[in-house]
């Protein structure tokens, strides 16, 4: 059977004009700053009874009712198991189903979601999962334009999907006011762009000796594929030109795009940068703002994890859409006037949540490449994705504007274009474009009640931390080119990663371990293969993604008295080229602080997965040195940078500086101190390197059965040391941390 009897009497129509109809007023939630008042459709979850419960819906899906396949497809997907049996359903999911709509911002999601919804016996209600409803292209019903999808194309090759993407940015070059203010059409070429060529013509290499132009730029990633690069090898067969099928699928497909959207030139990094020649990769990679911010476009690889995989990669999708019939009613006889189709698919496959989760965004040099673009068309493993100034728009139909929470190239490219300086409220639009959120959950930012420029660099930062370059000294290259857009704006000395203004508070970073794919051994033990920047900033070791800056803000916002007892004397910066935001040779940071030696710290970690548990502990008999041995030895992110940045020497010696202390707050928040640990580098001179960073607190006790053995026992040694510090006065002195 095509459809069972229940779900032949749903009426996707009226589910979705009675999902446009609903009145924001109704919800509360006008005027409330997180969502727009006037355009906010509160859901309707139980709008369409479905079957008594999942076992009946399994049953009917089993029986060969296509929708209500999808609608149980959908659902045991998120359950992430195969072990599925009626026993455990009845048992475990017991309630009626509903078919509904989720509440939804016409501007922001630009198409509402229908919803499986599950009312259970206790009267609470539980949403399982979310479809689109869509129409073919040329197909669309005239009363459902602005609520259903479009269908997307299986070949992202095909001639009606380039023409999509054609559409995309003729309206954006001639309609949309907001792009045309802050991009003129023809800038300045790069040094070398691939001229395109066409059929008859085969793709070539050529140096623009500085004539403007209209170019793409691609992001896309490597995938350890070095050979086909333009070097000393390969110099004259790609400027004399090569057929087309000789180039990698990712740069075919790319050029093939290029030529589509009717753009003379592209710019690709490894046929554009010689490879072979370190002081022109120096030079042109201090471009890479320029390169990509003059740009009309760039084209995302998103989905392609080498560049032998392609951009036009087939869409498989897990589960067929479905169709159905829309009803045109010409009167309450409920003859049809008009029958259209249309489908139902699965929403998840199509939220922009998987592009933000593809391999590309794995990938360090993309993050400024996607950021420092005006506008990015990305293929991700189910659609095309465009983003620009004005709006974002979805291959599956989706045309959303930027908002605040939402997208944020509007914020960059004014700051690009030097027509506005840091503002917190367009800052705050930043961090979706470089974070993983989704754009369903539109009160995510709520929580970013303190906003301030140098803590958007910081989120920029962390974000940045848990991607992956092939090549560890690009850290500092892959972030130049926000860097230097916010540099303009925040007028600021760049320090490796931090702004001088705020180094202080920059300086409470930390980092988690990698760990090995193959759990060989507790973390990765690959420490920098070569230098990258000094002891002090975060991008001077190996990590995955965590925090960068210290929350004093946040204690400054709810009164507590804070003191930077530590003071800069002096920032100093070597870079290793003319780049001042490039790759360094050495930093230097010379700081007047409390200092106090630290007795001993534990050995240095071992790959002994019982390395922790065989350390002897430590027998100072002050609660301040037993403190610093534990935490170096017990805590993973202590453990872990103490591995990566420990250099021994003879007669060496660790230390503490104190940076900021403060009081308890109205708000309950612990009094405490943040401490830098450090150790002698041997250097005449007495230098220091950072090993550590630790936060100490002073906790009120609870009673103890209320808390573990442990977590007592840590609050009880927290507040020993913590008393030792506040009886004790360590001596002020002026240090230099390398």
């Amino acid at each position: 059977m095509a459809l069972c009897g229940l779900c032949s009497g749903f009426d996707i129509r009226a589910l979705l004009l009675h999902s446009a109809a609903q009145k924001t007023e109704e919800t509360g939630m006008k005027d409330r700053n997180h969502v727009d008042g006037e355009d906010y459709r509160p859901p309707i979850p139980l709008f369409y009874a479905h079957y008594e419960g999942i076992v009946g819906l399994q049953r009917s899906s089993i029986q060969g009712c296509k929708l209500c396949s999808l609608l149980y497809g959908a659902w045991a997907k998120t359950l992430n198991r195969s072990d599925i049996t009626e026993g455990w359903l009845e048992k475990t999911f017991q309630g009626h189903l509903y078919i509904g709509c989720t509440g939804w911002i016409a501007s922001r999601q630009g198409v509402p979601y229908v919803s499986l919804t599950q009312k259970l016996p206790d009267g609470r209600s539980r949403e399982l999962c979310h479809f689109e409803a869509f129409a073919d292209r040329g197909n669309i019903p005239s009363d459902g334009s602005a609520l259903l999808g479009r269908s997307v194309y299986e070949d992202p090759s095909q001639e009606a999907c380039l023409a999509v993407a054609a559409d995309w940015i003729d309206t954006c070059l001639k309609k949309h006011e907001k792009c045309n203010k802050i991009w003129e059409h023809e800038k300045g070429l790069p040094t070398r762009a691939i001229d395109v060529g066409d059929i008859s013509t085969p793709p070539k290499l050529v140096t623009t000796k500085g004539k403007f132009g209209t170019y793409i730029a691609l992001s896309y990633c490597w995938g350890g594929d070095s050979t086909f690069v333009y070097n000393d090898r390969m110099a004259q067969d790609l400027k004399s030109g090569m057929a087309l099928g000789d180039f990698p699928a990712t740069l075919r497909d790319a050029i093939t795009i290029t030529r589509a959207l009717r753009i003379k030139y592209i710019w690709i990094d490894a046929l554009c940068i010689k490879q072979d020649d370190p002081q022109d990769w120096a030079a042109e990679a201090a471009q890479m703002r320029e390169v990509y911010s003059n740009a009309i476009i760039s084209i995302c690889a998103a989905n392609s994890p080498t560049t032998r995989s392609g951009i036009f990669t087939n869409r498989n999708f897990e589960l067929p859409p479905v169709e159905l019939v829309w009803r045109d009613l010409a009167d309450e006889s409920r003859k049809p006037h008009r029958v259209s189709k249309v489908y139902l698919r699965s929403g998840s496959e199509f939220w922009d949540q998987s592009l933000h989760m593809s391999v590309l965004q794995t990938r360090g040099w993309a993050l400024q490449e996607g950021v420092l673009s005006p506008r990015t068309l990305s293929y991700g493993p189910q659609q095309m994705i465009w983003e620009c100034v004005q709006y974002q728009a979805d291959e599956s139909g989706r045309i959303t504007r930027p908002t605040q929470g939402y997208r944020s190239k509007d914020f960059m490219q004014q700051l690009i274009s030097g027509r506005q300086k840091v503002s917190i409220n367009t800052l705050q639009t930043l961090l979706v474009k470089l974070s993983l959120k989704s754009p369903i959950q539109e009160n995510w930012w709520k929580s970013f009640s303190v906003a301030d420029p140098y803590d958007k660099w910081n989120d920029i930062g962390e974000q940045f931390m848990g991607r992956s370059l092939t090549k560890d000294f690009d850290v500092l290259p892959a972030l130049a080119g926000i860097a230097r857009a916010f540099h303009s704006a925040l007028n600021d000395e760049y320090c490796a990663g931090l702004w001088k203004k705020e180094i202080l508070c920059s300086l409470h970073w930390r980092r988690n371990p990698r760990y090995p794919a193959d759990q060989s051994t507790r973390f990765d033990p690959r420490r920098p293969s070569e230098y990258l920047a000094p002891s002090w900033s975060w991008t001077s070791i190996l990590g995955r993604q965590s925090v960068i800056s210290a929350n004093w803000k946040t204690r400054d916002a709810l009164q507590t008295s804070t003191e930077r007892v530590a003071k800069i004397v002096k920032v100093h910066m070597v870079p290793k080229g003319n780049d001042p935001f490039g790759q360094v040779v050495r930093g230097e940071l010379v700081l007047r602080a409390p200092f106090c030696l630290i007795e001993e710290l534990p050995p240095v970690y071992s790959l002994d997965d019982e390395w922790v548990e065989k350390a002897p502990g430590s027998q100072s008999k002050s609660p301040f040195q037993r403190r610093m041995y534990d935490f170096v030895r017990d805590t993973e992110e202590a453990i872990y940078e103490y591995y990566q940045q420990h250099k021994a020497h003879e007669n060496q010696h660790f230390a503490a500086v104190e940076i900021v202390h403060w009081n308890r707050s109205p708000a309950g928040v612990e009094p405490g101190m943040d401490f830098l640990l450090l150790e002698s580098t041997g250097e005449p001179g007495g230098t220091y390197r950072r090993i550590g960073h630790y936060g100490l607190r002073k906790y009120e006790l609870p009673e103890e059965e209320n808390v573990t053995a442990g977590a007592y026992a840590f609050m009880v040694s927290e507040n020993e040391a913590y008393a030792e510090l506040m009886k004790s006065k360590w001596k002020t002195k002026t240090i230099t941390i390398i």
